[in-house]
């Protein structure tokens, strides 16, 4: 069983295993923020994370992904901003906003690469 994963963990584009490892890292940390933000601010940090790992884990098997890709691209703008709230509330700490952020500025260079190189497959 653990070797499968393994093999699973492998065929993983780089992008998503990073987002997944983001999305866990801002699950723990949103469980943490007070909890007169978890019906809206938290919930939606939560939502936007998984809803782009979801974009992003069906772009990687989708032969046409230009659509799904900008979509991911969007929520990570989204993302940010959401973020940027959380941190002015002071819901997040200022260290925590700055690892958020600089983990979402990595897949957004992934994402952008991605993004060209699937527009250059998509227009062949």
């Amino acid at each position: 069983m653990g070797a499968d994963l393994d093999r699973r963990d492998e065929a993983r584009l780089p992008i998503v295993t990073r987002w997944l490892d983001l999305t866990v890292w801002l699950l723990k940390a949103t469980e943490r923020m007070p909890r007169h933000w978890r019906h809206s601010l938290v919930h939606r940090i939560d939502e936007e994370a998984l809803a782009v790992l979801t974009l992003l884990t069906e772009a990687s098997y989708r032969r046409s992904k230009a659509d799904l890709l900008k979509e991911a691209n969007v929520g990570l703008s989204r993302l940010r901003m959401l973020l940027e709230v959380a941190r002015r509330v002071e819901a997040m700490s200022p260290g925590g906003h700055e690892h958020a952020l600089m983990a979402i500025d990595e897949c957004g260079r992934m994402l952008g690469g991605w993004i060209r190189d699937s527009g250059a497959r998509e227009a062949r």
